[in-house]
């Protein structure tokens, strides 16, 4: 599916907060920031970090956030309250007002959404490190969603600004680690780059999306890379320890 981008109406985060056109047309309160808005490299559990989640919500219109420590696995938890829910690089809800938050500076992170059959909705992230990826988390995500009444025919992704596969370079223990973990299949998003090779977590994780059973059209990659795409967007590839943290969020649909 083809991304087309919009600004929030709130004027006062016009600067700083983006949605998908075709998301928001279906409803889903979604969206990522930018450099421009708060910074979430806080430490989860901190108040700082808590500061950043409340503007954010302010600006999403969503009145209760919660979020992870991310810590490059897959395991996945879901969101029965606001606030910090533990330990884990996927989060998913069905809690009407709740809004799940992820944050980046280069990793993927990926939106999911869709209904049950009786028309109610799920939703979820995942913060897709090349580590995760090879943990398989999301897919596992999917698989909660799909345990918890998700009907794969509703569902729909977006994976966020990140590392492109244009930029992404890891030594060759990652695609050792990929092709034993996720087969040899995984070696085709791998392409040689000198003594390294680059990475296209975007094609990895929309193939685990697909063989969860998302429709490829249904599908949305930003296709903004961090690394290269300019300062819109943090990068630790780019800019080091110095790099903030942007954040991506799904909240469920419009009522």
């Amino acid at each position: 599916m083809s991304p087309s981008f919009e600004t929030p109406p709130d004027a006062a985060a016009d600067n700083w907060l983006r949605r998908d056109a075709g998301w928001s047309a279906a409803g889903w309160r979604h969206g990522w920031t930018t450099t421009a808005g708060p910074d979430f490299r806080a430490a989860p559990e901190t108040a700082g970090h808590r500061d950043a989640m409340a503007a954010l919500g302010r600006a999403a219109g969503l009145p209760h956030l919660a979020w992870v420590h991310q810590v490059h696995g897959g395991d996945v938890l879901r969101a029965t309250q606001p606030g910090l829910a533990g330990a884990a690089d996927a989060l998913w809800t069905d809690v009407p007002g709740l809004g799940v938050v992820g944050r980046g500076a280069d990793c993927p992170l990926i939106l999911v959404g869709g209904r049950r059959s009786d028309g109610s909705a799920l939703w979820g992230f995942a913060h897709a490190s090349w580590r995760s990826t090879v943990a398989r988390v999301t897919s596992t995500l999917m698989s909660r969603l799909l345990d918890a009444g998700l009907l794969d025919t509703t569902a729909r992704a977006l994976i966020c600004p990140s590392a492109g596969p244009c930029c992404y370079e890891v030594g060759p223990e990652v695609r050792q680690a990929a092709r034993r973990e996720l087969g040899e299949d995984a070696l085709a998003f791998f392409a040689p780059g000198g003594e390294r090779w680059r990475l296209d977590l975007w094609a990895a994780n929309t193939r685990q999306l697909t063989d969860s059973g998302v429709p490829a059209a249904a599908i949305t990659v930003t296709g903004h890379c961090t690394i290269c795409g300019g300062d819109l967007y943090p990068s630790h590839r780019r800019q080091g320890a110095a790099a903030g943290r942007f954040a991506a969020f799904i909240g469920g649909l419009q009522l």
